[in-house]
């Protein structure tokens, strides 16, 4: 998952890779400085902005040799320009007690071989000590509304442009409109579903609760190989203080064969139940 045919782009996902396993995973956080840039952008909604506070919060984390693989498992990597997408496997319980599995995602932006920003999939609401943007806090989430999405969609290799196009009008007609009616013209008879709300067929697909990002900005659209990243954003009511927002991240992944997406993953969890708790997705 770490190759890639650009040189480039493969010393970016070993760079992900290697932060994660060795500071979020061994807790050494000294490695930081020379991972990090020191005006590293944070725009989770419960963590706060710069490489500074990065080390604050990860040196909670119990120091140990640095494994080999990252943990949750990992899904997949997908890189394009100066964006890496990590996917990672994690397994929740419902408020029946019934354990499920769902998709942790995190977004980084490289900087002169240093991550510079960072955006993942945990929805939870910020509590009340979590500052506001411009004290440190986290940063807004923000994209493209409208006709401008088109230039997410561009790409020097015309495969992965049709890709792109592919999943984002997937996306458009099926995860958002419900158009149910058109499955057949996007997705594969096999189609696979990894939200934990949906149901996987193609003959079943509208039938699950699958989440709504209509008039969502558009915060990104990631693709390597048969894979497409379509990053949006969300804007919510703060709970403690009616006259402020805070933003969150969606992410979803879908798998393209032969034209159609065979696969999706995202970030939902079940209803009822909290979003991944914040020590499992730093």
């Amino acid at each position: 998952m770490l190759k890639s045919a650009d040189a480039g782009l493969a010393a970016n996902k070993q760079l992900v890779f290697d932060m994660w396993r060795s500071i979020v995973n061994a807790g050494r956080v000294e490695l930081a400085d020379e991972m990090l840039q020191e005006g590293y952008i944070q725009h989770s909604p419960v963590l706060p902005t710069g490489r500074a506070a990065f080390k604050r919060i990860f040196s909670a984390v119990p120091r140990s040799t640095i494994p080999d693989l990252v943990s949750p498992p990992l899904v997949a990597m997908v890189a394009e320009g100066d964006r890496v997408v990590m996917a990672l496997r994690d397994t929740l319980t419902d408020p029946t007690g019934e354990q499920y599995t769902s998709t942790h995602f995190n977004m980084f932006r490289i900087e002169d071989g240093r991550l510079a920003e960072h955006w993942h999939s945990l929805a939870d609401s910020p509590g009340a000590d979590v500052l506001p943007p411009e004290q440190g806090g986290p940063q807004p989430v923000t994209g493209i509304v409208g006709t401008g999405q088109a230039d997410l969609l561009a790409s020097e290799d015309p495969e992965l442009a049709v890709r792109k196009r592919l999943a984002y009008v997937a996306l458009r007609d099926l995860f958002v409109a419900g158009g149910e009616g058109q499955a057949r013209d996007y997705l594969t008879k096999g189609y696979g579903e990894h939200d934990p709300n949906g149901f996987t067929g193609r003959e079943q697909f509208g039938q699950g609760s699958l989440q709504d990002v209509i008039g969502a900005p558009l915060v990104a659209v990631v693709a390597e190989g048969n894979l497409v990243v379509l990053v949006t954003g969300r804007v919510e009511q703060h709970p403690f203080d009616a006259m402020r927002t805070y933003t969150t991240t969606r992410f979803d992944m879908f798998r393209i064969e032969s034209g159609r997406i065979a696969e999706h993953w995202s970030g939902s969890v079940r209803p009822g139940q909290a979003p991944f708790a914040v020590g499992s997705a730093k």
